[in-house]
């Protein structure tokens, strides 16, 4: 089959989103680290930890509605990389 321009858009949009889904894994390396961090800390003063989460507990239910959402971004991006490799397949 020929290469045209449905194929090069194709590949650069398989491209962007194994960019995104590398990146995407990378930050939430980043994220698992600074939440083990304030698990530490609310180890060492679980008084003032307790309090802390009590006066944030809405800021910590919609981050996490917020990582639900975007784990559910992160599984349509690797579905999506997938059709687009079995799209590119039948162009070679």
């Amino acid at each position: 089959m020929n290469k045209d321009r449905h194929y090069y858009k194709l590949i650069n949009r398989l491209e962007r989103a194994e960019t995104w889904a590398k990146d995407f894994i990378a930050t939430e390396r980043q994220i698992e680290i600074s939440d083990k961090v304030t698990q530490d800390l609310g180890k060492e003063s679980p008084v003032i930890h307790f309090v802390a989460n009590l006066v944030m507990l809405p800021t910590i239910s919609l981050t996490f509605l917020k990582k639900v959402l975007v784990w559910h971004s992160y599984k349509k991006c690797k579905k999506e990389i997938e059709i687009l490799r079995k799209e590119i397949e039948k162009y070679e």
